[in-house]
């Protein structure tokens, strides 16, 4: 990681007005973000608000939970919400979860379609605002000889199904937002790239499902310090990048 960068990127982004919204896995990379304001001593003031508040006024990293986990389209509402009320950020962006991409996931089917009509009302509403697209995280295999030995054998293993969801939903995300099209944060390749640079993956019906890579985890979902500092040195990077862009309006 290069930290002169990464200064040079946090000192960007501390005069700007962000909104993240997130859930548990946005609180990890909010802790990265703090553990490198700490490594480069940069001043950014990181701040939470509740939902159905407004954000506090001036520059800053704002932060609030949308929503429920499982129910991606009560993030989604509460996202557009939020800046519909407050047009005053210079960059917005929403996580969803790796829970709300799955096979128990309500109101999963056309979520794509939902997301891409709140931008759409968002983009016109507050033309000012730089809106960051966010690919779903994923999780990790799970650890062991079973794994490998069930998949020689084509067993079913729990995650994989859900996993090739997510891969699905990003693909189509990418498809649409990506190509230089519109701004994204690729928090699945992220999450997936190894340290050496290969991407933690199996094989589901002749093409790779991405991972988390378990160097990044220890519960296999969520970020341990060092996925966390991947992470956040990503996220800082591509907030420093939209803000280099010239807002819809």
């Amino acid at each position: 990681m290069d930290l002169v960068a990464v200064k040079a990127d946090l000192q960007a982004i501390s005069q700007a007005r962000i909104l993240f919204a997130h859930q548990s896995v946005g609180r990890n990379i909010l802790d990265g973000v703090r553990d490198l304001v700490r490594e480069t001593g940069v001043t950014l003031r990181i701040e939470r608000f509740d939902e159905g508040t407004q954000a506090p006024a001036g520059p800053g990293l704002f932060h609030v939970q949308v929503g429920r986990n499982g129910v991606p389209d009560t993030k989604i509402a509460s996202f557009g919400q939020l800046l519909a009320s407050d047009g005053g950020f210079d960059v917005a962006l929403l996580k969803l979860c790796y829970e709300d991409v799955a096979r128990d996931a309500q109101g999963q089917d056309g979520l794509l379609g939902r997301y891409e009509s709140m931008v759409s009302q968002v983009s016109a509403a507050s033309p000012g605002t730089r809106l960051v697209h966010v690919t779903t995280p994923v999780r990790s295999q799970a650890p062991g000889w079973k794994t490998p030995l069930k998949r020689l054998l084509g067993r079913e293993i729990e995650g994989d199904a859900d996993n090739a969801l997510r891969n699905a939903y990003n693909q189509s995300l990418l498809a649409r937002f990506g190509d230089g099209k519109a701004l994204v944060f690729d928090l699945a390749r992220i999450e997936s790239t190894l340290p050496d640079g290969r991407r933690s993956s199996f094989d589901h019906d002749g093409k790779p499902v991405h991972t988390l890579a378990p160097d990044y985890t220890d519960d296999g979902g969520h970020l341990n310090e060092a996925g966390r500092r991947h992470a956040a040195a990503a996220f800082v990077r591509t907030l420093a990048q939209a803000l280099q862009r010239q807002p819809a309006g």
